[in-house]
This record gives structure tokens, sequence and C-alpha cells, in this order.
């Protein structure tokens, strides 16, 4: 029995800000995996018995929604209303493409 639920703003937004910290810091990471894979593969002078897969991290960022209300317009504060995780969309069009999700977060 699944069930799809929202969390309130004051929940959520703690888990948003950290789960786009952990992209942010695993696309970094992984960047330098391949740095480092790249160097080795270029100081050797044997060729790889296979071949090293290349996985990538999607962009994502953080979207927060503020209300102004009836604030005056130089006046910069105002209440945060929503907060979303946007992700980017991997598009194959009409021929397809050739890509696999290693990670399934179940949305």
């Amino acid at each position: 029995d699944f069930r799809i639920g929202c969390f309130t703003l004051i929940d959520e937004m703690p888990k948003l800000f950290r789960e786009v910290n952990v992209l942010y810091w695993a696309k970094a990471l992984l960047g330098l995996v391949y740095d480092f894979i790249e160097c080795a593969v270029a100081s050797t002078s044997e060729s790889l018995p296979f071949n090293i897969p290349h996985v990538r991290i999607v962009e994502a960022g953080l979207a927060i929604s503020f209300f102004l209300g009836d604030a005056k317009p130089s006046v910069k504060t105002g209440t945060t209303r929503a907060v979303f995780l946007l992700e980017e969309v991997i598009d194959c069009g009409d021929e397809g493409c050739d890509f696999t999700k290693f990670i399934h977060n179940m949305d």
C-alpha cells in the first residue's frame, strides 16, 4: 500500500537543502574519480582489459518561492511559500537514446 504524501514546508526545506547539497558534492566527487581514472589510464602503456562505464549525475537546483504580500517594493523580505527540487529532464527524442537509470528514488 503505497501513498504519495507531502511534507509541511518546515519539514521539507531542510530535506531538500540536504538533497541538493548531496547532489552537488556527488557530482564534484564523480568528476574527481573520472579525472583520476583518466590520469591512471594515460600513464600506463597497456590497454585496459575492460571498458569503464561513464555515468553522470543529473543537473539539479533548488527553487524557493517567496511571497511579498503588501510589502513595499523596496522591502526585500518576504515569506517562504514553497520549495522545489528541480531536476534535469532527460529527453531521448523520437529516436530514443542510450540511457539507463541506475539509481531509482521511487518517483
